[in-house]
């Protein structure tokens, strides 16, 4: 029994931290994890900012 909850607290505490990432992501703000900020970017938004920076 102590497994199975250990397993589902787990499990919960993941889903929470996916949320979190999730919606800052749809956000635009930035997640931060102790004193640093990380933006997450989708495959599309990272390329053109990767051609941006070619281009200029």
């Amino acid at each position: 029994m102590e497994d199975e909850s250990f397993g589902i607290g787990v499990n919960v505490g993941i889903h929470l931290y996916q949320q979190k990432v999730i919606t800052a992501h749809k956000c635009r703000e930035p997640l931060v994890i102790g004193d640093s900020l990380y933006y997450v970017q989708d495959g599309r938004e990272r390329l053109a900012e990767f051609l941006e920076k070619i281009c200029k």
